[in-house]
């Protein structure tokens, strides 16, 4: 094969498979984290988990997050400021500090603090000054004061008895002098250490039991001198020499129960440490007041770090104090901040990959990643710069560990320009490509020449995936269909341009191989089962007509492995079960660093290794639990790539992203490891609206019920977990039971929960922790909740209002009701008084008018008579309407339609008109006031007797409806109309459109001469 005979070039490093090796990340916290000094001068963790942190007259805790300052606690004990010299951790995992004005003792559950003063209780105690603290096995306190001397404080905090060594010619103490190192053996016995050449041992009641000499009886003519005493064993001691004029330092053991001394040997390491630390990852921390580094227990190699620190911090380094964390990071207290160190064992071999500067930097971008059949691998970049050239084009050994960069061209007798190739596939000895575009290229790697296929349109910007159906048959996705091509004619087809069940106009990410010769392809509309002349077979979706419906459609990839179907999607990962035609779907709620799944690549354990844009994630499809990957881990970029994978026959996989290939076997990795941290909560917070303040609980013990009152809003809960490796990877999700919705919701903001309101009730909030990639915890935090009802939602509340509102209600009725009762009253006797009255009156005008017309000779007495006979009548008539529209009793609309009948019908009777009245039954329910009543007879009755009068009409109709809400009138003769433009604005119009008013109705006339007249009222 032609592949055989390439010559690899190994170009770059950065190109090349790095071993794995120990990855150790520095990170120095100073006024950029919060903490206000860099002059850190002592540290210790709580049993909490905690850091504390003393910066000279100042107490912090850091929680990975923020540091909090608790110097006012610490003042508020003493009564004052003071130095603080040290901090040490008890057994119990209280925080004591030794400071110029006695010991403190911090309790970090309920965050209290007290103060013991020993020069008050013991005599011999002469100073307040306090320089450290120890601990011995029976839980005593030993304070180390001036002159060498040890104040034992009981377990009770009573200052109990004072050592104070002897004097002799050999050990001679200053006033300046402390003790530096306190041990103890199997038998409870203590042994202090003050410098020099000897060790005391001391009684339980803090007397001088014996003096042992470190350099043994043999010492004379070594010119050793001991250099520090370590304790490294439950009934043993190390001790270090430094020999005159010898770099290189020598250690031998002392064993407490044989007092005896081991045999001399070199030191285990460069550094003559004064402490020495065992994490639980098989290396071992020295350090100095000025060198640290560490020795890994499984290789021997020791890596010194000083030279890194001194880096980092830009100086020269003297350590205060250091301090190994329960989650192996290691702590360094200095001038120049808080160094905190971290290790993690590489397991990812990195290929094209760059240093970054900022973690938004990115390097060469990969895409396609394919191997061929001597196992070489070949990919496609988005230009990897070498040797001042970019290059988009390669082809790694990874046995070797060589790659060779190529840029390709087209032969000089074809113009054109550079290609990007986007996907390799091999045909025996052919090499075939797909572009970032539309061209599908045959490729001469010998040359590194193509020779280019130009698909007559592909739809939106080219092809997406690349798939072999046989040695000379390739299909092509694209971003809006699928492309199908030969090689022995290199003829290309589009399926958009064929007829049939072809996928169209939807994007084609990935290939599978499926059952009876057939083809999976993920879709952004779900997956399609292909047949082999590519028509569609059957389709998943969220489709009424699909089989099985799928939570999202945005596929990228599909695999079958461990009897199910799992797709990654731009929402999550899904278990398709295709025999019970069930999907799941998996998200960041379930443990996912990120929803967006490029590729999902099984390994030969049950495990689904899945690329996002957040790093990668191991599937453990057994226990349906995620553990994911980051920079941390050594990754050279969180941000991985579309098409941009492979399984390689030997089990390897790989993934290329923003910065180049990560690759490694499954099989070598170490996933038994767990890391499963203690949480807890910082404290929490609400916002008082009585007070317009926000209160803050810092001490609030887990389990013990929280209780908000009625006013309380805007809660914020602060949590962390004692892993600080890579606090920004650790993620949160709660539960808050007795919710409506109870199901597990992700932390929106880091490591802080913020819930607006809670009604009231009775709930039981749940919170777990995911460390730096780790699946949830086991461990959880959790704590009854209980929201107080004000007072006017109580039930008893509730009752006396509804008696109270009901009471009122009948109230209001009675009143109501004798108001309405007297209106009517009112209206009754005024009707009577004008109509027994002013009627009667009325009555007899016309009845003496029509005597005196009776007995009048001449005509023009009798036309005034009868002028006053008229007008008698007329008011006697409008009378009885005003008397009718005040009568209680009349406001049904059907009084008023009856009203309007008997005149209109009687009018038009006497005019010799056919009369037509038709109303709407909707209307029998419907009340008019007073005011509505009246205008709405007048106005009708104004048109009843101007078409008698005046229209000269034979036909009169009046139609009464109901529509929308409304009222309609509408009055219509056949008379002879007039012209609305030239008629005289009379009394009568002028009322109607008045009335009208009244009634926020619309009055409408409309006529033409010889046309008739229609008036419309809408009210």
């Amino acid at each position: 094969m032609v592949l055989l005979l390439f010559v690899f070039q190994n170009i770059i490093n950065p190109c090349i498979a790095q071993a794995p090796e120990t990855r150790i990340n520095i990170q120095l916290l100073g006024p950029e984290q919060g903490l206000p000094s860099r002059n850190t001068r002592s540290l210790a963790q709580d049993g909490r988990g905690f850091m504390w942190v003393g910066t000279g007259q100042d107490l912090w805790r850091y929680d990975g997050y923020t540091f909090q300052n608790f110097t006012g606690m610490l003042t508020r004990s003493i009564g004052g400021s003071t130095l603080i010299n040290q901090m040490r951790t008890d057994p119990v995992g209280n925080i004591w500090l030794a400071h110029n004005n006695g010991v403190s003792i911090v309790d970090p559950v309920n965050l209290t603090c007290i103060t013991v003063d020993p020069s008050r209780s013991v005599k011999g105690v002469d100073s307040k000054q306090n320089l450290d603290i120890f601990f011995d096995k029976n839980h005593n306190a030993w304070v180390a004061i001036s002159a060498g001397r040890l104040v034992k404080i009981d377990k009770n905090l009573v200052p109990a008895a004072v050592y104070t060594p002897p004097a002799s010619p050999q050990h001679t103490l200053s006033a300046e002098s402390q003790v530096s190192r306190l041990f103890s053996d199997g038998k409870r016995n203590v042994y202090a250490y003050t410098g020099g050449n000897y060790l005391d041992v001391i009684s339980e009641k803090a007397n001088f039991v014996r003096r042992i000499n470190l350099l043994g009886t043999e010492h004379s003519g070594w010119h050793l001198q001991v250099a520090s005493v370590v304790q490294s064993g439950t009934d043993e001691i190390t001790v270090y020499y430094q020999q005159s004029g010898s770099k290189q330092g020598r250690m031998r053991k002392y064993f407490f129960a044989k007092q005896t001394f081991g045999s001399v040997m070199d030191a285990d390491a460069p550094i003559i440490p004064d402490l020495i630390y065992h994490d639980s990852k098989a290396h071992v921390w020295y350090n100095s007041k000025k060198e640290v580094g560490f020795l890994n227990k499984k290789t021997g190699e020791f890596t010194a770090l000083t030279t890194r620190l001194r880096q980092k911090s830009g100086a020269s380094i003297f350590f205060f104090a250091t301090f190994l964390s329960t989650d192996d990071s290691f702590w360094i207290s200095c001038v120049d901040g808080l160094f905190k160190i971290t290790l993690t064992e590489e397991v990812f071999r990195k290929y094209l990959s760059v240093p970054l500067e900022k973690p938004g930097d990115i390097g060469s971008s990969i895409r396609g990643i394919t191997e061929d059949s001597t196992g070489k691998i070949w990919v496609c970049s988005y230009g990897f710069h070498a040797d001042s050239m970019v290059y988009m084009f390669h082809q790694i050994d990874p046995v070797k560990a060589k790659a060779r960069h190529m840029i390709l061209h087209r032969p000089k007798t074809i113009p054109g320009d550079h290609v990007i190739p986007y996907k390799v596939l091999f045909a025996k000895d052919q090499v075939y490509a797909v572009t970032d575009g539309t061209q599908f290229i045959k490729i001469k790697p010998e040359t590194e020449e193509y020779y280019p296929v130009e698909f007559p349109f592909v739809s939106g910007r080219g092809f997406t995936s690349f798939y072999k159906l046989s040695d000379h048959s390739f299909w092509m996705g694209t971003w809006g269909g699928m492309a199908m091509i030969d090689t022995r004619d290199l003829k290309p087809v589009l399926f958009n341009d064929k007829a049939g069940r072809y996928i169209k106009n939807e994007r084609v990410n990935h290939f599978t191989p499926w059952t009876d010769n057939r083809t999976l392809v993920s879709t952004t509309n779900g997956l399609y089962i292909l047949n082999q002349d590519a028509t569609i077979h059957e389709h998943y979706g969220q489709a009424s007509t699909d089989k099985i419906k799928l939570p999202a459609l945005q596929i990228f990839h599909s695999v079958w492995y461990n009897n199910a179907l799992w797709a990654g999607s731009t929402q999550g990962l899904i278990r398709i079960d295709t025999t019970l035609k069930k999907a799941r779907l998996f998200t960041t709620e379930d443990g996912l660093p990120d929803n967006n799944i490029y590729a999902s690549l099984p390994d030969e354990r049950g495990n689904l290794w899945l690329s996002t844009n957040k790093g990668l994630s191991r599937f453990n499809t057994y226990t349906q639990k995620f553990y994911n990957y980051g920079i941390s881990d050594g990754l050279p970029h969180t941000e991985f790539n579309h098409g941009s994978y492979l399984k390689s026959k030997d089990g390897t996989l790989y993934f290329g992203g923003l910065n180049g290939i990560v690759a490694f076997d499954p099989a070598r990795l170490d996933t038994s490891a767990q890391k499963d941290r203690g949480l807890q909560l910082i404290s929490y917070s609400k916002f008082n609206a009585s007070q317009n303040k926000t209160d803050t609980v810092t001490n609030h013990p887990s389990g013990s019920q929280i209780i908000f009152s009625p006013g309380d809003r805007l809660f914020a809960f602060s949590f962390m977990s004692p892993d600080y490796h890579n606090t920004a990877l650790n993620r949160f999700r709660y539960r808050l039971d007795g919710w409506d919705d109870d199901g597990w919701h992700m932390f929106e903001n880091g490591n802080k929960l913020l819930l607006n309101s809670l009604p009231p009730g009775t709930y039981n909030l749940r919170v777990q922790v995911s460390v730096a990639g780790a699946d949830w915890g086991v461990q959880e935090w959790q704590t009854p909740v209980k929201v107080v009802a004000p007072w006017y939602k109580s039930p008893w509340f509730f009752v006396l209002s509804t008696l109270a509102i009901g009471f009122l209600i009948y109230l209001f009725y009675r009143y109501r009701l004798g108001q309405v009762l007297q209106i009517q009253r009112i209206r009754n006797d005024i009707s009577a008084d004008m109509h027994d009255e002013i009627g009667s009156t009325l009555s007899s005008i016309t009845f003496y008018s029509q005597a005196l017309l009776m007995q009048m000779d001449k005509a023009e007495h009798q036309q005034v008579v009868q002028k006053i006979k008229e007008n008698a009548q007329q008011v006697q008539e409008g009378l009885s309407d005003i008397v009718w529209s005040v009568k209680a009793g009349s406001d049904e609309i059907q009084d008023v339609l009856a009203r309007m009948f008997h005149f209109g019908s009687g009018l038009a009777e006497s005019k010799g008109i056919t009369f037509h009245f038709e109303t709407d039954k909707q209307l029998e329910r419907i009340k008019l006031d007073m005011q509505t009543r009246k205008n709405f007879y007048l106005i009708f009755k104004e048109a009843i007797n101007n078409a008698a009068k005046y229209a000269g009409c034979t036909t009169l109709h009046v139609n009464i409806n109901y529509e929308n809400g409304r009222v309609i009138m509408v009055i219509k003769d056949n008379g002879k109309g007039f012209n609305p433009a030239n008629a005289r604005q009379g009394n009568g119009l002028a009322n109607m459109h008045q009335r009208a008013t009244q009634m926020k109705g619309k009055l409408t006339i409309q006529s033409r001469e010889m046309s008739g007249t229609e008036v419309s009222l809408a009210f």
